[in-house]
C-alpha cells in the first residue's frame, strides 16, 4: 500500500480563508482511493477508482499527485 498526503491552505472562497484543506491519495494494489476535505473535519468526500493492474493504479496516483501539486498543493507524506 502506498499514502500521499498533499496539503493546501484556502484561497478564502465560500469565506474559508486559511483553512487547511487535504488530498489523500492511497493505491492498493489495482485501488486507488481518493480523499479530500478540510483538515478540521472528520469527514471527507471519497472516490475510488479501479485499473486493470496495479503499475495503472499507481500511475494515475502520481499523475494525480502532480496535478494537485500543480494547483498549490505541498507533498506532506509520502509512505
Amino acid at each position: 500500500m502506498e499514502k500521499i498526503i498533499l496539503v493546501s491552505t484556502s484561497t478564502g472562497q465560500r469565506g474559508q480563508d486559511g483553512k487547511q484543506k487535504v488530498y489523500e491519495i492511497i493505491v492498493n494494489d489495482n485501488v486507488v482511493t481518493l480523499r479530500w476535505g478540510k483538515a478540521e473535519e472528520d469527514r471527507k468526500q471519497t472516490k475510488r477508482e479501479f485499473f486493470g493492474t496495479p503499475q495503472r493504479a499507481k500511475m494515475f496516483a502520481e499523475d494525480k499527485m502532480w496535478e494537485k501539486v500543480a494547483k498549490g498543493y505541498r507533498v506532506a507524506l509520502r509512505a
